[in-house]
């Protein structure tokens, strides 16, 4: 019995040590590095190993093994034209000592690694976990221009390297323009009436409160912010009350503006938010960034418009303080109202304009007393605008009362004689 059973559990670990042979020499890098191995001549064999390669990059903390199915990813003479078989392209200026384009001159694999910069999981081996396409998994391949949001990581200078990053700092720019610090800070600067986007480009999907229930598939941060940015009621429509048990109160949408965006604007607003992360870098990585120079304007209205943007003002009133952001429930239509007429109002009472600004307008009036209140209001800017710049700023909106039309002139009038013929 005893020899039986002996040779029953002997023959059970041999097929179990076929099974496993098997299923480790048919995994999905293994079948690549033989497409790949074939390709090459004798000669060329001897310079490339096989099996799993892996990076260790102690200082950053990462183990990545990219390089088990990208092997010729710092072999440009070997490469071909289909991944992952292909090359990583030279950065504008990374030539040898001969002037051809070599990759990783700048950023030598021993020191970054791979997923320091691309994102991914480094550890994996099969392919939708080595790029992160995988539940639960918060930091997916960035592909294409998305990988310029990594490099502000260690280049606080970015406009140093201005040729390597358009999309990021365009993005940069799009953020100031359409207003986001009106609603959003980042550290030290911007309004609190939204959540602070520090470190938006880092933080947990728990942390970041996003929802993915009302958007398809893939369900990632880098998605996520793109439909954010695109059409963020989609993500927040709101409840009705008649869709709520009773007694609930409804639920406005977002109160994020819908800005228009172009695709391109929404990948380039991407990139800047991917790159707000919490870093701890060693100090060998990192070059701060350098001290903005003072701008110079011509006159104090060029100023005031120059702070009606740097403060976000025209995320609610719009480019030019021309209104029609949508403010659910609000009185004067439910709109944040224009600024063209604030010259009108306070011409003669410029101190109330400026509490108005200092202090700010809240809650907003409701249209409407027995729905909830309107999502958008006037914020306090006393401890953020200092005060020669709300001098500037108020000579600038007063400025805008030359968008409106002239009054028509008044009708002549008529001699009496003639009027009575």
């Amino acid at each position: 019995m005893k020899r039986l059973l002996f040779l029953v559990l002997s023959a059970l670990l041999a097929v179990l040590f076929v099974f496993s042979f098997v299923e480790d020499s048919t995994r999905e890098w293994t079948g690549y590095q033989r497409r790949f191995m074939n390709t090459l001549e004798r000669a060329e064999r001897r310079g490339v190993s096989t099996g799993i390669q892996q990076v260790i990059v102690s200082d950053l903390r990462k183990v990545d093994r990219c390089t088990t199915c990208h092997l010729a990813i710092d072999r440009p003479q070997l490469a071909l034209a289909e991944e992952p078989f292909t090359s990583h392209p030279a950065l504008p200026g990374e030539v040898n000592k001969d002037g051809d384009p070599t990759p990783f001159i700048f950023h030598p694999i021993e020191k970054f690694g791979c997923t320091s910069c691309h994102g991914g999981q480094g550890l994996a081996t099969e392919v939708k976990a080595a790029h992160g396409d995988v539940a639960h998994w918060e930091d997916p391949l960035l592909r294409g221009p998305l990988v310029q949001a990594s490099c502000r990581q260690c280049h606080g200078n970015t406009e140093q390297i201005r040729e390597h990053v358009p999309m990021l700092l365009e993005g940069r720019e799009l953020f100031k323009a359409k207003g986001c610090y009106g609603c959003h800070a980042i550290k030290d600067f911007g309004q609190t009436v939204s959540v602070d986007l520090a470190e938006v480009g880092s933080k947990s999907y728990l942390l970041m409160e996003a929802d993915f229930e009302m958007m398809p598939h893939p369900h990632d941060r880098i998605h996520w912010l793109k439909r954010k940015l695109g059409h963020p009621r989609t993500l927040n429509p709101g409840l009705r009350p008649e869709e709520l048990p009773a007694g609930e109160e409804e639920v406005f949408a977002s109160a994020m503006p819908y800005f228009g965006l172009s695709e391109h604007e929404v990948d380039a607003l991407t990139v800047y938010l991917l790159s707000l992360k919490a870093s701890n870098l060693p100090a060998s990585y990192v070059t701060q960034a350098l001290p903005e120079p003072e701008p110079v304007y011509a006159s104090e209205i060029e100023r005031g418009e120059a702070v009606f943007v740097k403060f976000g003002c025209t995320a609610c009133h719009g480019i030019g303080g021309v209104g029609g952001r949508r403010n659910v429930n609000a009185g004067l239509g439910e709109e944040v109202p224009p600024l063209l007429y604030v010259k009108a109002y306070y011409e003669h009472d410029v101190e109330s304009l400026k509490n108005v600004i200092r202090n700010g307008r809240q809650p907003t009036p409701r249209a409407n007393p027995h729905r909830p209140r309107p999502p958008l209001y006037m914020p306090a800017w006393k401890d953020r605008i200092p005060e020669e710049d709300i001098n500037a700023l108020v000579a600038y909106l007063f400025s805008l009362s030359d968008q409106l039309p002239e009054a028509p002139p008044a009708p002549a009038e008529v001699p009496a004689d003639t009027a009575s013929n």
